[in-house]
């Protein structure tokens, strides 16, 4: 089910796909799709694999707003895919994501073994669809470039199960018309930036960054931060993520897959870009107040 979110229109800029296995996990680049969307022109989509319905565990907060004990398991698997859908497509909004496609899969529990949904014998999703609706997304979006979460050991295995089944979707397209694919870790100023470079080619693979905390706007007060709040705060079924409000302070990605040179050239064009574009600067009269001398 595909849903758009704005009003459709002619982009200049890129285009960009999303995909995600629950509501709430396009938070990890969420600035990068702001400032994609809103500077740059891009036209930017989510695929969103799963209901997000194993969020249940997390919406005690909730129950009082949307007026069910969304707890309880069985009520909360029942309601939250409608309600999860409504929290992904205001978050959508924020950040300037045209449409999202919802694939409606079960999302069956919280699991690190990628084999509950990837094994010979796994029935968590039906893989089949999911396949073909990752072929079709792309075939049909011409997309530049594809965004994920990162996979790691520790990480929910939904998260590494849409990022392999972007990946294949994304390798089995023909060179001249395949996207480049990113993966996203949210990190903090003190970790340390590592450089990563394929081996296959020399290129480099990564990290590409977005600084959510580059400072902007009247006294330089502003920063990306800023946005990702709200669009935390659009999931309000799910407590938790609540916790994450001006946590992070960079999106760094990670070329996934396709490591060539070509790809690494075309991602480092695409960080450029965003780099180079900053918002317009305003001068303010005195009628602004005492306040109005811009910040040094």
């Amino acid at each position: 089910m595909r849903v758009d979110v704005a009003r459709p229109s002619v982009a200049s800029g890129p285009r960009v796909l999303g995909v995600i296995a629950h509501p709430d996990d396009e938070l990890a680049f969420a600035a990068t799709l702001y400032r994609l969307s809103h500077q740059l022109d891009a036209t930017c989509d989510l695929l969103v694999i799963t209901n997000g319905e194993g969020g249940f565990k997390y919406a005690t907060l909730a129950e009082p707003l949307y007026g069910a004990a969304l707890s309880d398991e069985a009520t909360g698997r029942a309601l939250l895919p409608a309600i999860r859908q409504r929290e992904l497509r205001e978050s959508a909004r924020i950040l300037g994501v045209a449409s999202v496609t919802f694939l409606n899969e079960r999302d069956h529990r919280y699991t690190q073994d990628v084999n509950e949904v990837l094994g010979p014998d796994a029935t968590a999703w039906n893989l089949p669809r999911v396949r073909r609706s990752l072929a079709n997304a792309l075939a049909q979006g011409s997309y530049d470039y594809v965004l994920a979460l990162a996979p790691n050991e520790e990480s929910h295995a939904h998260h590494k199960a849409a990022t392999a089944l972007a990946a294949e979707a994304v390798l089995a397209m023909a060179n001249d018309r395949r996207a480049v694919m990113l993966v996203a870790n949210v990190r903090n100023a003190a970790d340390p930036l590592t450089l990563v470079y394929a081996p296959e080619s020399g290129a480099k693979a990564g990290p590409f960054v977005l600084d959510r905390r580059e400072k902007f706007g009247h006294q330089a007060k502003l920063d990306y931060g800023i946005v990702v709040n709200w669009a935390i705060a659009a999931h309000k079924s799910q407590g938790s993520m609540q916790l994450y409000m001006s946590r992070g302070d960079r999106e760094e990605f990670t070329l996934f897959g396709d490591r060539s040179a070509v790809a690494s050239r075309r991602a480092q064009a695409l960080f450029l870009r965003l780099r180079d574009v900053r918002p317009p600067v305003r001068e303010y009269a005195e009628s602004a107040g005492t306040n109005c001398e811009h910040a040094p």
